[in-house]
């Protein structure tokens, strides 16, 4: 197997000669993202740079493993897919309608390929359904949660390079880990146009195939290469406990769960402070010293996994819940 850090590398490196090509471009096009009411930026704002991530991901991974297995094909393919998709989103507007029936194509195909219904049939059909639901549910969060400078980056670095981490412990075929490693590559790449104040914003070009992925990966190490799920749901707990909490009193209170808003922890941390990167520095304390550790206990000790992510995201809820009223 080729090590991680050269296939990192070149992710990174990748990221950013297409990024500043597509700064550049974008740039000459107007290709902008223009502050709004909802909006947590002050100045227009390049967009739709996460096609230049995608390709970064997508080329590293052609250039180390041209043999890429099909469990492998099938995420890239369905990450370009839903990349450009979601370029054309954020240029002319594809509408809602059409843009859920494109991911769930996608979300859907993908669950199919990587569950393998087998000897069970009805069982193998329903964590199909089930793993499908989650990755079209996850890679709507993630959009979300895509609302000020470095914060979705930084979730997609930080839970795929733990990934490849715990997929290296567990023994998992070598394609799994250098997808992982070539994600979180491409996102530090990224991170250098997107950190406070940003240059770049991923748009749906990004934000959506980055949770596609990140889902998927979870899938795909469940049912191929024996990696807890506790794990990968860990190191996404504060994603998925914001937006859940966010959605859930929306939802109570008879909100709009598609409009536009800033009712999300980090966007109002960000209001509060005034400040996108002490959100972001937020994250990574939280990530690295308390996720992260709690993931790798889940992959040495598998039967720990309902616990450790009772921990995970017990206090992370709660937080939440009780922030809620914060302005």
């Amino acid at each position: 197997m080729i090590g991680g850090l050269p296939v990192f590398l070149c992710a990174a490196v990748a990221a950013v000669l297409l990024c500043a090509l597509y700064h550049w471009r974008a740039a000459a096009a107007g290709w902008m993202a223009h502050p709004e009411a909802r909006s947590s930026h002050r100045r227009p704002t390049v967009s739709g740079a996460g096609v230049a991530v995608v390709g970064a991901i997508v080329a590293t991974l052609l250039l180390f493993w041209p043999a890429m297995p099909a469990a492998g094909l099938v995420l890239l393919s369905g990450s370009v897919l839903l990349s450009l998709s979601g370029l054309v989103d954020d240029l002319v507007s594809l509408g809602v309608r059409l843009r859920l029936l494109v991911y769930a194509l996608a979300a859907g195909l993908t669950a199919l390929w990587l569950c393998t219904p087998g000897t069970v049939p009805a069982a193998g059909w329903a964590l199909a359904c089930l793993a499908a639901l989650w990755i079209l549910a996850f890679s709507n969060l993630f959009n979300f949660m895509d609302g000020i400078d470095g914060l979705a980056a930084l979730q997609a670095l930080s839970a795929a390079t733990m990934l490849g981490v715990i997929g290296s412990l567990r023994g998992a075929g070598d394609w799994y880990p250098a997808l992982c490693w070539a994600i979180s590559g491409a996102f530090a790449g990224f991170l250098l146009f997107n950190r406070p104040p940003a240059r770049l914003f991923m748009g749906d070009a990004g934000s959506i195939p980055a949770g596609y992925l990140l889902a998927s990966l979870l899938v795909a190490g469940w049912c191929l290469e024996d990696i807890p799920v506790y794990a990968g749901l860990i190191l996404l707990a504060m994603f998925v406990a914001d937006a859940g909490t966010t959605l859930a009193f929306r939802a109570l209170r008879g909100a709009s769960l598609v409009q536009a808003h800033r009712e999300h922890l980090y966007q109002r941390l960000a209001l509060r402070w005034r400040s996108h990167a002490r959100v972001d520095v937020l994250f990574l304390a939280v990530q690295w010293l308390w996720l992260a550790p709690l993931a790798v206990g889940v992959t040495l000790v598998p039967a720990s996994g309902p616990v450790l992510c009772g921990l995970a995201y017990l206090p992370l809820l709660v937080t939440m819940a009780k922030l809620r009223s914060m302005q």
